[in-house]
């Protein structure tokens, strides 16, 4: 039997959790499984190169932070900050560290997009912008790996009134939520 769980029980249950460890220290535990997912989507990650499209929440912390992760194994890392005065400022420092490039669009030889726009409380279709990148990825054919939750898809009824992310795979946190 699966549970789902409504986004303010999974804020609820963080909560104590977040309370009891060093700042930004969950947020690492989470982008570390989500690049180990990708590196199992991917197959190998030397030599392959990535792309997180960033938004402005701890979901493009949790992209800049496994895009970190995967370049630190020898993977091409790129982002696109979408609100780059609004990026997850811990998480855009480890990345250029790990010397990570920040770009205006998808590179073309990029074998997989990790989408951070949106997190649980986002709402409401993808904004134009973050449209025409997720238009551009899907024309191309690069799979995308949701972080949490396709962007632009409703956590609560997992509908989708207007342009949205269509991942190949969602990574999830602390528990299923309607939408998945």
């Amino acid at each position: 039997m699966r549970y789902y769980y409504s986004a303010e029980q999974i804020r609820d249950v963080e909560a104590p959790l977040l309370a009891s460890l060093p700042d930004g220290v969950l947020m690492r535990r989470a982008a570390f499984g989500l690049a180990t997912a990708i590196a199992r989507e991917l197959g190998t990650v030397t030599g392959k190169t990535v792309c997180a499209v960033v938004g402005s929440g701890d979901n493009g912390g949790d992209a800049l932070w496994a895009a970190t992760f995967l370049r630190r194994r020898g993977a091409g890392a790129a982002a696109i900050l979408l609100s780059p005065d609004k990026a997850h400022r811990k998480g855009l420092a480890a990345f250029l560290r790990a010397g990570g490039k920040i770009v205006e669009t998808v590179p073309v030889a990029t074998d997989l997009v990790i989408d951070g726009v949106v997190g649980i409380s986002g709402s409401g279709p993808l904004r134009p912008n973050a449209a025409a990148v997720f238009d551009a990825v899907t024309a191309a054919g690069i799979p995308v790996v949701a972080v949490d939750l396709p962007s632009g898809v409703d956590v609560h009824t997992g509908a989708a009134d207007g342009p949205h992310v269509q991942p190949a795979l969602t990574v999830t946190f602390g528990g299923l939520k309607p939408v998945h």
